[in-house]
């Protein structure tokens, strides 16, 4: 996901450094990723302005040697079928078999759910408090997660607890504040911030977002569950990491959000987490969850959404996907299949 002009800033901080005219200053540099992945994120971009954006545009790339892994690490040793398939899925090569439109592809039939998405990850209610940190329901959108977060706090026991956040705006011109109302501006929920309204229980998965202290584990995903909550601050768990298992206090910070289309810059002080029960299928990256469940309201919008998606597994049983019935997906008329849109740019996998 990092776009080239951030190896090209390297590239020259490190030429500064060591007074040497040779790429990276003559420092050997190591990169790792999977093409089938996301690529870099850029706000309202077409396909060829977010493939301009990705690694393989830079001029450095061709200075680069490549080295192919085989081995899907994450899958179960006998799930080569979930490997090969998940290749195929990232590949954008499954259309051929499954006989719909170009970028149409099938959901197995024994990933699909019917009925609730929650109820079939989480359970009616929530008896099994350990293995929470390894459930996980992935949304392409960022509202649909929040939605799907509270529905399975509600399934937690415990009082909830709710905290409120603090905002406020930046604008260049000071007389501009007063045109935009508190209530317009607590019910803004921008991506990477933490909700003004924030409920939580003991017991509760959450998700950092912000890197508190990286060298203790806090950093940006981090996922940890709560202990105890208190008035100005949340002890939590780490469940990921070199450092699970340990303890956290975490207090609120004031935020901005780092992309933003609105007019103004929204501060707002709150604490820097989400519910952790379901992210965006972007926030996932880097995961490895035992039960992942993925929720389409509709077809995913990036190249590699998908594949990142079913990738968070271990094995095919352990994924669920329930499909709603929208443009370019859905369940076939007369049968019981039921497919989805997979994005994949084939040129940035050559």
């Amino acid at each position: 996901m990092t776009p080239h002009h951030a190896l090209s800033a390297v590239d020259r901080l490190f030429r500064d450094l060591t007074g040497s005219d040779l790429p990276f200053g003559g420092k050997v540099f190591v990169l790792g990723g999977d093409w089938r992945q996301i690529l870099p994120v850029a706000v309202h971009a077409n396909r060829t302005t977010i493939l301009e954006t990705c690694l393989k545009n830079s001029p450095l790339w061709s200075i680069f040697k490549q080295f192919a892994l085989i081995r899907n690490m994450r899958t179960e040793p006998d799930e080569k079928d979930f490997a090969d398939w998940l290749l195929h899925l990232g590949n954008g090569t499954l259309t051929d078999n499954c006989r719909l439109g170009e970028d149409d592809v099938e959901i197995p039939e024994e990933c699909v759910v019917r009925d609730s998405i929650v109820d079939e990850i989480f359970g009616s209610s929530i008896t099994d408090m350990e293995n929470l940190s390894e459930k996980a329901i992935l949304c392409p959108k960022n509202e649909d997660s929040l939605k799907i977060n509270e529905q399975v706090l509600k399934k937690l026991s415990g009082q909830n607890k709710t905290y409120f956040s603090a905002d406020s705006i930046m604008c260049e011109d000071q007389e501009e504040q007063n045109n935009f109302q508190l209530d317009f501006i607590n019910a803004l929920t921008p991506t990477g911030m933490p909700p003004h309204v924030l409920n939580l229980k003991v017991g509760a998965v959450i998700m950092l977002l912000r890197n508190l202290n990286p060298s203790a584990g806090l950093c940006n995903g981090t996922r940890l569950i709560i202990r105890k909550l208190m008035p100005n601050v949340i002890d939590a768990e780490i469940l990921t990491g070199h450092t699970k298992g340990s303890r956290a206090f975490i207090p609120r910070i004031t935020l901005s959000p780092s992309d933003s289309n609105l007019p103004f810059q929204l501060q707002r002080r709150q604490f820097p987490i989400r519910l952790g029960f379901a992210m965006t299928i972007n926030k996932s990256q880097g995961q490895s969850l035992r039960k992942v469940g993925i929720y389409l309201p509709q077809p995913v919008f990036s190249h590699g959404m998908l594949y990142v998606a079913f990738s968070r597994a271990t094995s095919r049983h352990c994924v669920r996907v329930l499909v709603m019935n929208a443009k370019k997906q859905g369940q076939l008329n007369r049968s019981n299949r039921v497919f989805t849109k997979n994005v994949v740019f084939r040129e940035v996998l050559l």
